[in-house]
């Protein structure tokens, strides 16, 4: 079992209970993200980071969980199987979607680190490496994030993403409560 060391004698009932009362109110969502090192890295990312749950929406449902080290024991994973059931599911959320390279929404996208307030209710969602996240998506999102790029590389790997995005909000979170 991959806990830290003063959970590693407690049951996971016990240990879920810790986990719940460390989350903020924060969800992770990911759009047919493929790979399972994806998937399981944004799991182990949403606990690690005290994210209350993770949603994926018309991916597969079944995936080799070994990436995420046990963590979906710990933090609820919800599946949709459409865009539009998730959209309509969550509309009490404000939905920020995670983004690059779409200048046709510039007018609602800011850098990540231009983050200086705190989201009401936010769910943050990433989509697939290949073909990033739907119009559908893009256009019921409340707000999109991107990352700056200082290299010459397209993009970083969803999980990798995941793990930048929910680390700095959760920096953000603890610095302005």
């Amino acid at each position: 079992m991959n806990v830290i060391d003063r959970l590693k004698n407690l049951s996971v009932p016990d240990i879920k209970k810790y986990c719940e009362l460390q989350t903020i109110d924060a969800i992770v969502a990911m759009s047919n993200v493929e790979g399972d090192f994806n998937f399981s890295t944004i799991v182990r990312n949403a606990n690690f980071f005290g994210f209350k749950r993770v949603i994926h929406i018309a991916s597969k449902k079944k995936w080799d969980r070994r990436g995420s080290v046990g963590t979906y024991h710990y933090t609820p994973i919800e599946h949709y199987s459409s865009e539009q059931e998730f959209i309509e599911s969550n509309q009490d959320r404000t939905i920020v979607a995670i983004e690059n390279n779409i200048p046709d929404y510039s007018d609602k996208t800011i850098n990540l680190f231009d983050l200086t307030r705190l989201i009401y209710n936010p769910l943050f969602i990433f989509g697939s490496e290949n073909h990033g996240l739907s119009n559908y998506i893009l256009d019921n999102s409340d707000l999109i994030l991107t990352l700056p790029n200082y290299g010459s590389v397209r993009s970083l790997n969803v999980g990798t993403t995941s793990g930048i995005v929910m680390g700095y909000y959760r920096h953000l979170y603890e610095k302005l409560l």
